[in-house]
């Protein structure tokens, strides 16, 4: 890992960090599907792998800037089990309404965090935000398939509900606690400045609160690591129950990419890429993940997407970039071209 105990990169330093971390989370949608065990196994083993492989570098880090302080673990290990729920519903909805369209869902903590801001830090949004909030949920009901009918192939529904009502619903609880999660963390990294590895640690371990609740109480599978979800890449006809491929060393080694590269690495360069770039640019760098998952997942995956869930696309990201004051961004740049 590059040096991370300094704000002051330089700026093509920064951008490729941040762009590896981008790079390596539009991937990881893809890899849970690889990976193909049960969603709240896959998140469980992922969030564990990833806090041991941050440990030696935490370590580094506590070292040379010392430990957290007790608001900012506090603040990480609630962060943590916000992100926990967000990734076990995130799995989920991956192997019901795909990759690529669950990794849209996810933009909807464009809306969790202004409401956060405005409750607790008395933060007052543009009137523009009032308008994309209705803009925003519109595209989310089209790009979960929820006006699409019966799938062409695979289920069309599961526990006795539409199976792109179910995996909306998920995908929607994922963009919340991830909102959730995104506030808890920004507050946490005000309390521990220069600390990126020890917030992130904790919040690893703290995802794996809600994802062993899960096993326990609620998934009828709960802990699986012999049976996989997907038969030949396909979800089969009743996925109530796990009867997917055998569990190979294949998919043993996707799971330990997801963790290492899609999770610990993934987040690690994205913290340290956000603190050394202007917020507006962070936050465009980051619509580039879900655009890259979109993209790529019909070759690597087979998904398809209608023409209703591609417009539904299409309005989630333009709410998004508008919110982020992207287009100011693109416009200055284009007049700064012409001159």
């Amino acid at each position: 890992m590059p040096n991370i105990t300094t704000n002051t990169l330089s700026k093509p330093m920064a951008y490729t960090i941040i762009m590896l971390g981008i790079l390596a989370l539009a991937f990881s949608a893809i890899m849970v599907k690889e990976a193909n065990f049960e969603p709240v196994t896959n998140a469980f083993l992922r969030c564990l792998i990833g806090f041991v492989v941050l440990i030696p570098f935490a370590y580094r880090e506590m070292k040379k800037h010392g430990p957290l302080n007790k608001v900012g673990l506090a603040l990480a290990i609630g962060a943590g089990i916000f992100l926990g729920i967000d990734m076990t519903a995130w799995n989920y909805a991956i192997f019901y309404v795909g990759a690529g369209i669950s990794s849209v869902l996810l933009n909807l903590q464009i809306i969790v965090l202004p409401v956060l801001a405005m409750i607790f830090d008395k933060f007052r949004p543009q009137r523009s935000f009032w308008v994309l909030v209705p803009i925003m949920i519109f595209g989310i009901i089209l790009t979960g398939g929820i006006f699409d009918g019966d799938p062409i192939e695979g289920p069309a529904t599961i526990y006795g509900r539409p199976i792109a009502v179910v995996g909306t619903l998920l995908g929607v609880l994922s963009g919340i606690c991830y909102g959730v999660y995104l506030y808890m963390s920004r507050e946490s990294g005000t309390f521990n400045p220069r600390r990126y590895v020890q917030p992130l640690m904790w919040v690893f371990l703290a995802q794996l609160i809600p994802q062993g609740f899960t096993m326990l109480f609620i998934s009828p599978e709960g802990w699986n690591v012999t049976q996989g979800v997907l038969i030949d890449g396909k979800l089969p006809m009743n996925p109530e129950v796990l009867s997917g491929d055998m569990i190979t060393a294949a998919n043993w080694w996707w799971m330990i990419v997801l963790a290492v590269v899609g999770h610990a690495m993934a987040w690690v360069f994205v913290q340290i890429g956000s603190v050394n770039l202007r917020p507006t640019i962070v936050a465009g760098l980051l619509l580039l993940s879900p655009i890259t998952t979109v993209l790529v997942a019909p070759y690597t995956s087979g998904e398809s997407i209608s023409l209703l869930q591609a417009i539904g696309i299409v309005i989630v990201l333009a709410a998004v970039a508008y919110q982020n004051d992207l287009h100011t961004v693109f416009w200055n740049l284009f007049r700064g071209a012409k001159k």
